[in-house]
């Protein structure tokens, strides 16, 4: 699912508001993603400023090693503003009820994720 699906295209200007007799008007910017990269993250640090989020991205490998558990491995920042942090909010939240929709609630509690059955589509009780 696309952020224009969601109607959440940053790239995208809102419909202007229309004088007496006009039409809404929407302008769309193109989007160039041929030098996008992918990382994986299971890991996250959210802090913020009275001006923006910050987001830290990383990977926890959760190897135990003889002088205690690995560290975590933060390697992407993410910053932006308060506006731009809710519709991102919103989008995963919509995104995750759609899973959820199709394969199950997701747990994220690791303890109740080894006793949970994915078949049930609520989440636990208790």
């Amino acid at each position: 699912m696309s952020e224009e699906s969601l109607g959440n295209n940053p790239g995208s200007t809102p419909p202007t508001t229309p004088t007496a007799g006009q039409q809404p008007q929407q302008i769309q910017v193109p989007i160039i993603d041929t030098d996008m990269q992918s990382i994986y993250v299971n890991f996250f640090r959210v802090t913020g400023n009275p001006d923006e989020v910050l987001m830290d991205l990383g990977v926890y490998s959760q190897v135990m090693g003889p002088s205690g558990p690995e560290p975590v491995h933060l390697k992407h920042r993410l910053i932006m503003n308060y506006v731009t942090a809710k519709k991102l909010a919103e989008v995963l939240r919509v995104v995750v009820q759609r899973h959820e929709q199709v394969f199950g609630y997701v747990e994220v509690d690791p303890n109740r994720r080894l006793r949970y059955n994915p078949q049930a589509a609520s989440p636990p009780l208790g």
